[in-house]
Formats: C-alpha cells, structure tokens, sequence
C-alpha cells in the first residue's frame, strides 16, 4: 500500500513539474500563428508574414512564429530580416538547429562568412554528425583559401556519407594541398559511385601526371576522353599532351596540344606547353609563335619572354632575342641570370661594350659568383683589355673556379 502511495506522489509531483515547464501560448497569438500557416502553404508569403508579426505582437516569446516568419522573409527575399528574425529564434532557443542552418546560408550568402562558420561550428557542436553543416562550412573554407580547414570538413562528410560528389571535392581540395596520393584515393572512391563521369578520371589523372605517373595517368585520359562522346573537353586533350610530351613522346604531345588548341584557341597553358614540345622539335619558328601567342594573352608573365628569347637565339634572330630579354630585364631587374643570356646575344650580334655592361651588371648583383667574372674576363681579353681580364681571372679562381688555371697560363703570364 505504501508502494503504491509513493508511486502516486511521484506521478503527481512529475506531473506538476512537466505543466510548469510547458508553455502556454496564448490562444490569440497561436490563431494568428495557424492563419499564417495556412497563408504560407499557399505561397501567399506576404499575408503569412503579416499572421507571424500580430502573433509575435501578442506573445513576443513566440519561436515557432519568429522562425516561421524568418521563412516568409527568405521566401519574399529579404535576407536581413530573416536573419533578424533567426537571431530571436536562437535567443530564444540556442539549440534551435533549423535556426542556426539557415542563419549560417544566409550569412554566408550575404557575404558574412565569419559569421556563417561560427553558426556551422555552433550546429557541429550540437550535432557532430551534421553532414551539411561540415559540407556548407567546408564550401566556405575552400572559398576563403583555408584548404587545410576545408579539408577536415570534407573528409568528414566523407566519413558521414560516403559518395561521388563529395569524395570529388575532397580529392580536388587533397589536390590543392599536394596531397596527390590521396586525392587519387578519393577520385577512385568516387569513380566506384559514377564510372561514367569523365571529370573523376580526369582529376585522377592530372594527379597522377603530378606524381609523375605518365602512363597511367594516360590510360585514365583515354577513359575520359571516351566517355567525352562530342570529343569538345579540350583540356583532356592538353593534359594528355602533358603527360606524352613528359615521356619523351614529342609528336604524340603535339598532335595532342594541336587538338585542345583547336577546341579552346584562348587558354594560355595550351600554347606554352605546344611551345615547350616544339622546342624539343627543334620546331622553333612555331615555338616562338607560340610563346608570342602566350604573351599576348598574359603580357605581364616573365617566363614567355625568356623562352621567346631562346626560340629567337636559334633561330638566329639575335635583335629580336636581345629585345625580349631586356623586356623581361625591365620587368625583373634582379635576376642575374637573363643578364648572361643577353650578354650571350650581344656577343653574337657583336655588340661588346652591351655585353660587357651586362656582365658588370651581373656582378654588380652576384658578387661571388665565380661563372661571371670568368665570361666577363673572356670577353675583355676579345676587348684587348688584358689587365682587366687577368684580374678577373684571379678573382674567379679565389672564388673556386678550378678551370681557370689554363686560361690564366695561356693570357696573364
């Protein structure tokens, strides 16, 4: 009987406890609330935004319509309002995860990502297991630069519900980190969910090409390139030419670079690296088109110049190599190297008074540099400036030019 009396008080004080924890809306505020329901499932956004505000206006400690007219806000656009209206919600109730998501997207859509990824965080701690809420912060971080951070979200997702796109992102952001053994992985992973998405052959094998799996890295091209039915993805074609031209198969990368020039006539890296191939051609005159085609489109790029240069050299075209040197000289004045190269030029077109300027400015730069004051001791023993020359000898050989012993007996005894 005393069981029985003691269960019953339980029950009852139980019973008491739960109804003072329940909160009673008031039933004005919740017929407001259920017109603006009926409004909201009619698409008549306006009309439910105005139901939500009067059941606000009469119980204001009303999350359901404060969250219900955050969504009419979304709906009709207004994205600061809504975000105003998930600030109550979340005061309100700071577990509130619908809130936090939505707040988060619209931060972030506004250009808030800080604060976007402090609601993703909150939402993680609530619910480590969100898979949206580490792929929307993830999305964030990538976009911000923060490869490392994105990468964690990512593979979390991938943890959480393994699939094609997303183990695609964590390869590509894997990729972008050099990570490419794993990216690899995380391709292959997603090529078992979508064996016809030539994307996923062609990102494994761009990191093959970068771990210097040429062949294999081919044979994933060739996979791609067959489910690319219009034959119009020209950057398969160049990566293909990449890894040819890589192994040594120069032809084979040219009539590869050919194609994905004919499918995309504007990408830059296609002509550079049709020049590189055509330089070990010994196609020069192409070469130096290309390369001319390369600073057309990225004038301010430094590399071209010097490349045209060497193209120009053996071409014999010794004014134009000199004119793209100096170009680059005034764009980079401190590397030392490109001053020898047109030193070498002025040689050849007879101009040593230029040459011996460049190899002054040379040292000037790389004062212990033992290469530069040998050249420049030979090219004033050609000046008859035999005093000049032998003290420059001396100098390179302090500095450890072993080579010099000969040229010194021959010319400074």
């Amino acid at each position: 009987m005393k069981t029985k009396s003691l269960i019953l008080l339980i029950a009852i004080i139980f019973t008491g406890s739960f109804n003072a924890f329940c909160v009673r809306i008031d039933p004005v505020a919740k017929k407001f609330f259920q017109k603006g329901m009926e409004n909201y499932k009619k698409t008549n956004y306006p009309e439910a935004l105005n139901d939500f505000t009067s059941a606000i206006s009469v119980y204001p400690q009303y999350e359901d319509a404060y969250l219900q007219r955050a969504f009419s806000h979304e709906k009709l656009g207004n994205s600061f309002q809504a975000i105003a209206d998930y600030d109550q919600v979340i005061k309100l109730n700071a577990k509130n995860k619908e809130a936090l998501y939505n707040r988060g997207h619209l931060n972030s859509k506004i250009g808030l990502d800080d604060e976007a990824i402090k609601d993703y965080t909150m939402l993680i701690g609530l619910d480590p297991k969100s898979y949206k809420s580490h792929y929307e912060r993830g999305l964030i971080y990538n976009i911000m630069g923060l490869y490392p951070e994105a990468l964690k979200d990512f593979e979390r997702c991938s943890q959480l519900k393994p699939g094609a796109e997303i183990d695609y992102i964590t390869g590509v952001i894997e990729s972008k980190l050099g990570n490419e053994q794993k990216a690899i992985i995380f391709f292959s992973n997603a090529i078992k969910f979508e064996k016809n998405n030539k994307d996923l052959y062609f990102h494994r094998a761009d990191s093959k090409i970068k771990l210097g799996k040429y062949n294999e890295a081919l044979e994933d091209l060739q996979i791609a390139s067959n489910l690319d039915t219009g034959k119009t993805d020209a950057y398969i074609y160049h990566r293909m030419g990449l890894a040819q031209h890589y192994l040594r198969n120069y032809n084979g990368a040219l009539i590869n670079f050919n194609k994905a020039i004919e499918l995309n006539s504007i990408v830059n890296d296609f002509y550079y690296n049709r020049a590189n191939t055509c330089m070990n051609l010994k196609m020069y005159e192409q070469a130096a088109s290309d390369f001319s085609m390369v600073i057309e489109l990225d004038p301010q790029g430094l590399d071209p110049y010097i490349n045209r240069a060497v193209a120009y050299t053996s071409l014999g075209k010794f004014a134009d190599a000199e004119a793209d040197y100096t170009r680059y000289i005034e764009m980079n004045p401190y590397n030392f190297y490109i001053y020898q190269k047109r030193a070498d030029v002025r040689v050849s077109m007879k101009n040593v008074d230029g040459a011996l300027s460049d190899l002054n400015a040379l040292i000037e730069l790389k004062p212990e540099n033992a290469t530069a004051y040998f050249n420049r001791g030979m090219l004033e023993i050609k000046m008859d400036k035999k005093d000049d020359a032998c003290k420059d000898f001396k100098k390179s050989g302090e500095l450890g030019n072993t080579e010099v012993a000969e040229v010194v007996k021959k010319n400074c005894q």
